[in-house]
């Protein structure tokens, strides 16, 4: 009977160590998973806030190239909520726009903008993208345009946008303002012989994005693309006030 106890006692020393070991692992694990950091902070969407951006944009069109050039300001104003078909709690985007600093401002547009656990998508024109996907980190990848049905025109233009976190939690300065942390999204690079595409975003935490650069261009014969004889557009904005 004394050597059966001395068994369990021996059995309990050995077991009570690897018990205390398993459960401090798995509140290890429980506690890392719920401190991820997912940097919601990089598309703060309350009510009421806007950005003002100066924007730059150039359009060329026909065979003789013929080109509009505007520059204007642009104010995003997240101005109410709702819930959209997938009963997911979505934000109205007035855009207002004017010529300049001196002029009334004009409802242009109206778009749409939501944020879920994992990403934040954004109707523009009735086109939906990906924008950002959570929690951001250097080089990850993602389909942006995999709402698009850019197998089709229009939107072939569209098809095979990988995006990409180019930088994550970096210094920024624009405009006269500079942030301690930002990203940037290129969501297309490319170019060939007669084509194009560029797209770029500058986000900055607690304000959203502060930067967009974006081309779609096409050539009908070869040369330098700064020779002007290309059809697309080409838009800048760059923010100028924010709330």
């Amino acid at each position: 009977m004394i050597k059966h106890k001395s068994a369990k006692q021996a059995a309990a020393f050995f077991f009570l160590p690897f018990a205390i070991c398993v459960l401090l692992f798995s509140c290890k694990d429980k506690q890392d998973t719920y401190n991820i950091d997912y940097k919601y902070g990089y598309l703060p969407m309350d009510t009421g806030k806007y950005i003002t951006y100066n924007v730059d944009s150039i359009f060329s069109y026909n065979s003789s190239f013929t080109r509009d050039t505007v520059s204007y300001q642009l104010k995003e104003l997240v101005a109410d909520t709702f819930y959209d078909t997938d009963n997911e709690l979505s934000y109205r985007l007035e855009l207002y726009r004017r010529p300049n600093s001196n002029a009334s401002w004009t409802l242009d547009r109206v778009w749409y903008q939501k944020k879920t656990i994992y990403n934040a998508q954004k109707i523009e024109d009735d086109i939906r993208f990906i924008k950002l996907v959570f929690p951001p980190e250097q080089d990850k990848t993602w389909n942006g345009n995999n709402y698009i049905p850019s197998a089709n025109d229009p939107f072939r233009s569209f098809a095979n946008w990988i995006y990409t976190y180019q930088s994550v939690d970096v210094p920024y300065t624009i405009n006269g303002f500079s942030f301690d942390s930002s990203l940037t999204v290129v969501a297309v690079n490319d170019s060939s012989f007669v084509d194009k595409r560029l797209r770029k975003e500058v986000y900055a935490k607690g304000i959203g994005m502060v930067y967009q650069e974006w081309e779609l261009k096409n050539k009908q014969q070869l040369g330098s693309w700064d020779t002007g004889k290309w059809n697309g557009f080409s838009i800048r904005m760059r923010l100028i006030d924010h709330n």
